[in-house]
């Protein structure tokens, strides 16, 4: 198999497991073996409007293992404290940077960070910042390459390619994730309440609609249905968009490429945010029309924005167990959970538990719809 076919097959499957629930891992170790690295790390950070930043979610891998001892052990004892995190401030969006340069020779000499990546392979490795929409990021971290001279040219071609993938698999992820819909079929996510989802055919022509979106289109505030198509009402935002759903769906069956953009409405100044997916093509039933894109509807005037002191009262819970629920809700990781309330993963596990044995349930899907069915009674601000 050339580079050219690798990297074509981890495309495709980067994308399906943006919506799968267990194929990341897989992807993991394509990821290492196109760009001949010891491993990587992706993490998706929220920066908040004050400059703070919440990790909602970071996984580190090594070859085609995950590695979560790892990933603890850096954001337990050395994430804090590691001289090269404020430096990355400063990156464009893109932009790669080696891991050394982030390090004074000082450093090198005496931080006990720096010594945690010489001993597993990542102090020449690579950083790369990718910027989001509405305030996040992606912060790739690469191991040490694998190849003798170090890093060469096609890699970090390689690795630039890579980059717009790898901030839509994010991306979408993420939508999924925060609705509870990773791993769905087509038809549970029709029936999805909580993300707006539309289905293309390969001509961008639209198959089926679930509640959320329909609401969206019928309300023609900022997006409409013309006639089957789906279309932006100003014509700026609509060139951008008929620009991703073609290259959603190319001809002849070749892999598509996602990409995101936000839809300007008069009703709120919150913008609707659309996740534009390809999909290999999925039957459905509209004869023999088959699915190539998925276009998911994200309204952020919708998010719900739940005040942990009123969930206390609602559920019973602790003032700390409440908060651990709410962050959850909001789509964050026990990491992420444990970093924002400065205290240690195992505390937020313990609260989890506590939580589960209150609430009567076991699931985390199960927290979530308890928690964000509040939002309909009331229990929101802001």
């Amino acid at each position: 198999m050339t580079r050219e076919d690798r990297f074509s097959r981890l495309v495709e499957n980067m994308y399906k497991a943006a919506l799968a629930e267990g194929r990341w891992i897989s992807v993991a170790g394509l990821i290492n073996d196109v760009t001949s690295t010891f491993g990587h790390s992706l993490t998706y950070v929220d920066v908040g409007p004050g400059g703070q930043s919440d990790i909602w979610l970071s996984q580190f891998f090594v070859d085609s293992e995950r590695r979560e001892d790892l990933r603890q052990l850096y954001f337990g004892d050395y994430y804090k404290r590691d001289e090269a995190i404020p430096r990355l401030a400063g990156l464009r969006d893109g932009e790669l940077v080696h891991k050394s340069n982030l390090y004074t020779d000082r450093e090198k000499r005496k931080s006990a960070v720096y010594a945690f990546r010489t001993r597993h392979r990542t102090e020449d490795g690579l950083f790369m910042g990718i910027d989001g929409l509405d305030g996040t990021a992606v912060v790739w971290s690469y191991g040490n390459s694998t190849c003798r001279d170090g890093w060469g040219h096609d890699q970090i071609k390689t690795i630039k390619r890579l980059a717009p993938h790898i901030r839509q698999f994010s991306r979408v992820r993420r939508a999924m994730a925060n609705a509870c819909a990773l791993g769905a079929s087509l038809a549970q996510l029709l029936e999805n309440k909580r993300l707006g989802l539309i289905q293309l055919d390969g001509r961008g022509r639209i198959l089926e609609a679930n509640d959320r979106a329909r609401d969206a289109l019928l309300k023609r505030d900022g997006l409409r249905d013309d006639r089957g198509t789906l279309v932006a009402l100003h014509k700026g935002e609509n060139d951008e968009l008929q620009r991703l759903l073609a290259q959603a769906s190319p001809p002849f069956g070749d892999q598509g490429t996602g990409g995101s953009m936000k839809i300007t409405r008069t009703g709120t100044q919150a913008p609707l945010v659309l996740e534009i997916h390809p999909v290999q093509a999925m039957k459905a039933n509209h004869g023999m029309r088959q699915v190539r894109a998925l276009v998911l509807v994200v309204d952020s005037a919708l998010r719900p924005r739940l005040d942990p002191d009123l969930v206390v009262a609602a559920l019973g819970l602790t003032p700390a167990e409440s908060r651990v629920a709410v962050a959850m809700a909001s789509g964050q990781t026990v990491p992420g959970i444990a970093l924002a309330l400065g205290c240690a993963e195992n505390t937020v596990k313990t609260h989890v538990k506590r939580i589960y044995r209150k609430l009567g349930i076991h699931k985390q899907t199960e927290l979530v719809q308890r928690v964000l069915s509040l939002d309909a009674f009331g229990t929101s601000v802001g």
